[in-house]
């Protein structure tokens, strides 16, 4: 099984801020960056959670980002597959 990205378009700048923040954090931490992180960052920046979380379904739909979910520790990471 694979999945398909299809490129639909430019991102915008809420997703652009998403991705340079993404980019940061695995430069300094080199880890996948938890769910939560994003949201807490983008809530610091005045940006809503469940705006935080459209965006990131659009990168994900985009091919910029990709999800993974630890059942363990019921996490919700992602990593960067492209880079803006």
């Amino acid at each position: 099984m694979y999945t398909l990205y299809i490129l639909m378009g430019n991102i915008n700048a809420l997703q652009t801020n998403i991705m340079l923040f993404m980019k940061e954090w695995a430069k300094e931490y080199d880890t996948p960056i938890p769910q939560r992180e994003v949201i807490r960052v983008m809530g610091e920046r005045g940006i809503k959670h469940f705006t935080t979380l459209w965006s990131l379904n659009s990168l994900i739909k985009k091919g910029f980002i990709r999800r993974g979910y630890s059942e363990k520790r019921n996490v919700t990471k992602y990593v960067m597959i492209r880079n803006i």
